[in-house]
């Protein structure tokens, strides 16, 4: 049924709303030789720390899961840890949740995305399945990456934190469609449509977080391959909204109370809020890595012995001390590491860097649990400027202050690129052969060289 002339003129977008197509354009008119150099720079520790996360959630069980999903789906892409090719579609959500679900990849804090799970797995397999060359899937990264930066800062944090969305899930099929679609190619209408039908996958709930389940794990690489698809359906004529940012029902001014539209376009090639992502050191939460790095200093320096620790106590910022990240005792895995009571407690016994403490091992190790169980988080903000919180431990009747202020990957303490190759030879170590890993940092470091990007999507493969 028509609408009302009345109600379909309010619903009409006004000559200002041109948000989605303006970067739409942006993204698939912007040449990689127009990229700042420090836009490059970022952009390939990003691509080397995607490579590094993919490996880290790669040997885990709920990968099974999912490869069992597409096993009849045959192709050319490449799987973290597999033997075998998949679709594009397959690989693109196989690897989406292998980079996005170990908590390892970097986030863009204030637009509450994680471009690396969104955008890096549907690029990686669209330039695999189109054989594009290094620069265009350098490009097609980095502008996909700026797309979902723009788009989760317009939303603002509001989607998360009051209308209670989990915001990376919501917004990552975005990144996925404009980083895929710039990989194939898709002038800037499709790329509009593109995003138009992206608009219409975004979803995801924290309801995860009291029983630790597993569809956190899921989100991200969900929403790359909804995103793919999304640019391989805008490819083949399927239209969608174009002003799916921007309008009245669109995904602004649906999903978040205080959305900010002009922040889409806001400085569009001269301001790039990629590099604003920040780099994780641990498998746990974001909010949680200055407490872990000082915990970790500590543990190193001191030889304390845990179980010596009568009580730890930790004053910090809201975001680290919500109620969902408070659970002493969690459940799984993926609780504990969004926990910050037993991430505490694991710092203070294990190398909190080494992805393999962060096991059902120790999940069930009854020394980790029992201090985890004498972590009390209080909210409050420190006095001291810059100090994000501040730890008291308890020894023998001892009170030791800790500050908590930066980590490796901080802007403070920022990771170089052989930083960042230590990071992926650690996570790809049993996944991969040595030999394979060394290639592969070798093929980020000279990407541009790359005739085709397939090159790279086989050094991630595995031996079975």
């Amino acid at each position: 049924m028509t609408p009302p002339p009345s109600h379909a003129s309010s619903r009409r977008p006004s000559a200002a709303m041109e948000e989605t197509r303006t970067l739409a354009r942006f993204v698939a008119e912007t040449l990689f030789q127009a990229l700042p150099p420090a836009v490059v720079e970022t952009v390939r520790l990003c691509i080397l720390d995607d490579f590094a996360s993919g490996f880290a959630g790669a040997p885990h069980p709920w990968m099974d899961a999912v490869a069992s999903l597409h096993e009849s789906a045959s192709g050319p892409c490449s799987r973290f840890g597999r033997a075998g090719t998949a679709s594009a579609s397959a690989a693109a959500l196989f690897n989406g949740v292998a980079v996005g679900g170990f908590e390892t990849d970097h986030p863009y804090s204030p637009g509450s995305c994680h471009p690396g799970g969104a955008v890096f797995p549907a690029v990686l397999a669209a330039g695999e399945a189109a054989h594009i060359d290094g620069r265009a899937f350098f490009a097609a990264v980095a502008l996909g990456y700026e797309a979902l930066c723009r788009i989760g800062a317009a939303a603002t944090r509001a989607v998360e934190e009051e209308r209670g969305f989990h915001g990376p899930a919501v917004n990552a099929a975005f990144g996925g469609a404009f980083g895929a679609g710039r990989a194939l190619g898709l002038d800037a209408d499709m790329l509009t449509h593109a995003a138009g039908i992206a608009g219409s996958h975004g979803g995801g709930l924290p309801e995860f977080t009291d029983e630790g389940a597993l569809t956190k794990r899921l989100h991200v690489g969900r929403g790359s391959q909804l995103g793919l698809e999304s640019a391989l359906l805008a490819q083949r004529g399927v239209t969608g909204p174009s002003t799916v940012l921007e309008g009245r029902y669109g995904f602004l001014n649906v999903y978040s109370p205080a959305p900010r539209p002009d922040l889409v376009v806001a400085g569009l090639g001269e301001e790039w809020l990629l590099t604003g992502v920040s780099f994780k050191a641990y498998p746990c939460h974001m909010s949680f890595h200055p407490v872990i790095a000082a915990i970790d200093r500590f543990r190193q320096g001191s030889g304390v012995d845990p179980a010596a620790i009568e009580a730890v106590t930790i004053r910090g910022t809201h975001r680290m001390t919500s109620d969902r990240f408070a659970i002493q005792q969690p459940a799984t895995l993926l609780g504990a590491q969004i926990s910050l009571p037993w991430a505490t407690a694991l710092a203070l016994s294990l190398d909190p860097a080494a992805a393999a403490s962060w096991s059902d091992r120790s999940l069930h190790d009854e020394r980790v649990n029992a201090l985890a169980r004498r972590v009390q988080v209080v909210r409050e903000q420190t006095s001291t400027p810059g100090i994000a919180a501040e730890v008291v431990l308890t020894v023998a009747g001892e009170r030791i202050t800790l500050e908590a202020s930066d980590w490796k990957g901080a802007p403070s303490d920022p990771y170089s690129f052989d930083d960042m190759a230590a990071k992926l030879r650690r996570y790809a170590s049993g996944v991969v052969p040595d030999e394979q890993a060394e290639r592969l940092i070798a093929g980020v470091a000279n990407i541009e060289a790359i005739t085709d990007v397939a090159v790279l999507g086989t050094l991630i493969r595995g031996a079975a």
